[in-house]
């Protein structure tokens, strides 16, 4: 029973703390909005300074339809090896040469290879295939090039003197897809957006919640904008009205009652 009203004693006391913090946001929303903001206009000037760089994405498949196939497990973990390792060549500086000579781009072959990434999905003969470029159309188009390159690569290096097909080779199941622009870290502008938002809440609420901490109360700052009613009534209960302020008041009671008792002589 004990440990049981602990725990009953401890939710409770959560749940005021929750309120509580509740009741501080609602007061001084205006910290979160702003918040929000400062977030979104730096992410935007990062994003206006930031070179643009666009991403096109494509899977392919290792396929064994030579000798291979026909031991026990239908070449599968021969596939997957295989992919393990074409992942690899993907990016290499050979096949950044021949994507160059074939598009006519004025780079070096380092370069290119930096912008190309190639995965194997672990268990599978499967490569998804990545390609970057500066513009929409060209990160496609590399990404057309560079899997008809690869292909041709693949099924010379399988090939097997006096057989007619080779013991691996590319099949494309996904090609390249439109062009998507992406920002920091390969990630695109929805979620740099979104991940914004979500920083800027989190640094107007912790902003919010230091400046109720370490600022001056309600108590000790009347005039708190976040609840100019309030201050204002706790002034005037601690310091009064002013003196200034009470003749004012007797003087325009005053003359209420002698326009009133006019009117009534006069009916």
């Amino acid at each position: 029973m004990v440990c049981c009203n602990d725990m009953n004693t401890a939710i409770v006391n959560y749940g005021r703390v929750l309120r509580e913090y509740g009741r501080l946001l609602r007061a001084r929303w205006r910290w979160i909005v702003w918040g929000v903001l400062l977030a979104l206009v730096a992410t935007t000037v990062f994003l206006i300074l930031w070179p643009p760089m666009y991403r096109s994405d494509a899977t392919v498949f290792v396929r064994t339809p030579g000798d291979v196939s026909r031991v026990r497990d239908g070449g599968d973990s021969y596939a997957q090896a295989r992919a393990r390792t074409y992942a690899v060549l993907a990016s290499s500086r050979s096949m950044s040469e021949r994507i160059i000579a074939d598009m006519g781009l004025a780079m070096k072959p380092e370069t290119l290879a930096g912008r190309i990434e190639a995965r194997n999905r672990g268990g599978t003969a499967l490569m998804d295939i990545t390609v970057n470029a500066p513009s929409a159309g060209e990160a496609q188009q590399t990404a057309t090039i560079l899997l008809s390159e690869f292909a041709q690569t693949v099924r010379s290096l399988e090939s097997v003197p006096g057989s007619l097909v080779p013991r691996a080779e590319l099949v494309v199941v996904d090609p390249p897809r439109p062009a998507v622009r992406v920002a920091a870290w390969g990630t695109p502008i929805s979620y740099v957006l979104l991940g914004a938002v979500l920083l800027g809440v989190f640094l107007g609420s912790t902003g919010a919640v230091i400046r109720s901490i370490f600022g001056p109360s309600t108590q000790d700052d009347p005039t708190d904008s976040d609840t100019p009613i309030e201050a204002n009534a706790l002034h005037v209960s601690e310091h009064g009205a002013d003196d200034d302020q009470l003749p004012t008041c007797s003087v325009s009671a005053t003359s209420e009652l002698d326009s009133r008792s006019d009117s009534t002589t006069v009916n």
